[in-house]
């Protein structure tokens, strides 16, 4: 007979419950280790994530900034400093929007969106790239690195 594991937590006042059948040869640990990252990600719907994070930090240093102007600019938006107190708390668009007005290329038809490299950028510093190599594959693929391009 399987093994059930249920969690339940809190989300707009409303408690939600993820449960799950727990194969006999299979782990309960690993599958609570599962259905927490399904939480995780079901709390933080429509909030910023680590991939909107690095995606500002990614656009701020492509505008010539360092540490301490995002630090400020962070501390004057949100009242923090870190980047990674936002994740979960505040909205994804608000932050989506901060992102715009950090900078970016004139949208031209035909050519990538601001919106596209926006993505390119948090889909690959999300998979663990680092800006060098996201900028030898843009220099490899389209011939240059620069966004404005």
């Amino acid at each position: 007979m399987p093994t059930r594991v249920k969690i339940s937590f809190p989300q707009d006042e409303k408690t939600i419950t993820v449960e799950r059948d727990v194969a006999e040869n299979s782990s309960i640990a690993q599958e609570i280790n599962s259905l927490l990252l399904e939480v995780d990600s079901i709390k933080a719907i429509g909030k910023a994530s680590q991939e909107q994070i690095r995606a500002l930090y990614g656009k701020a240093y492509g505008k010539g900034w360092d540490k301490e102007r995002i630090a400020s600019f962070l501390e004057e938006r949100f009242g923090t400093k870190d980047g990674n107190e936002l994740i979960g708390k505040i909205d994804k668009l608000e932050l989506s929007r901060v992102i715009d007005e950090i900078g970016g290329a004139i949208e031209v038809p035909g050519k990538a969106t601001v919106a596209q490299m926006r993505a390119l950028w948090g889909i690959a510093l999300g998979k663990g790239w680092d800006r060098g190599r996201i900028q030898k594959y843009l220099e490899m693929e389209l011939g240059t690195s620069i966004e404005e391009e």
